[in-house]
Formats: structure tokens, sequence, C-alpha cells
């Protein structure tokens, strides 16, 4: 269907409770408790079926690399995402930071824009 295994909690597939029962297979693998068989066959349909980050994480970089691979600009909630992985590269794993490359997101180069005060703001003072 979509070639990952990072769906929300609530997807049904064919009226199957999927992510829910996805949320149970990951805290019983984190746990200890998943059996072999089953941590290999979800291993061969999405190798970071239980990535050691965040799941939503997991889940939006999906999102951005459908769009990276169709030839689409991210969305605008994806570039905000994007801006923030590049902005806490080196807080990444190792894995996400490779992750990010093959769909072409690298480190900012630049450092990190100061946030306008909120006097600033109201003054009309220019933040950079």
């Amino acid at each position: 269907m979509h070639s990952h295994l990072a769906c929300s909690k609530d997807t049904r597939h064919d009226d199957f409770a999927l992510g829910d029962w996805l949320t149970q297979k990951r805290r019983a693998a984190r746990q200890g408790r998943l059996s072999p068989t089953t941590a290999h066959a979800l291993e061969n349909l999405d190798p970071w079926w239980c990535p050691p980050w965040p799941h939503t994480w997991q889940r939006t970089y999906y999102q951005a690399r459908e769009q990276h691979d169709a030839g689409q600009d991210h969305s605008p909630t994806l570039q905000g995402w994007t801006e923030q992985q590049r902005a806490r590269w080196n807080t990444l794993h190792p894995t996400q930071q490779h992750l990010l490359t093959t769909i072409g997101i690298h480190p900012s180069t630049c450092p990190p824009r100061p946030m306008c005060s909120e006097a600033a703001t109201r003054s009309g003072t220019l933040c950079r």
C-alpha cells in the first residue's frame, strides 16, 4: 500500500485495526516480548517498522520521501519539518541523518536564526 508500516494508531485496513495492532507489536518489541518470527516478518515489510526514535518522526519522514520520490515539492508542513531536521541535525540518530540524506535533506550550513522578542515584533524591528 505505502511500502512502510508507519501508519497512525487509528489506521484500519479491510476493517482490521492495523494501527492499534502495530502499536502493540512495537511495544512488545521494545519490551523484548515479540516473537522472532513476527519481528522478522515485520522487518521484511519495513526495516524501520519499530525505530529507536519517535514513530511520528518516521511517519513524517515517509511522507517526505513519498513526495521526494514523486518529484513533488514539499507541502508547507513538510517544509517546516525539513527545516527543523536541518536545524537539529546534530541531535538526530545517525540513521535518521542517513535516511534524510537519501531524500536530499542535509544539515543546515547556517546557524539558527534568533527568535524575535515580542517587543521587537510589536515595534516592527526585523529579526534575522
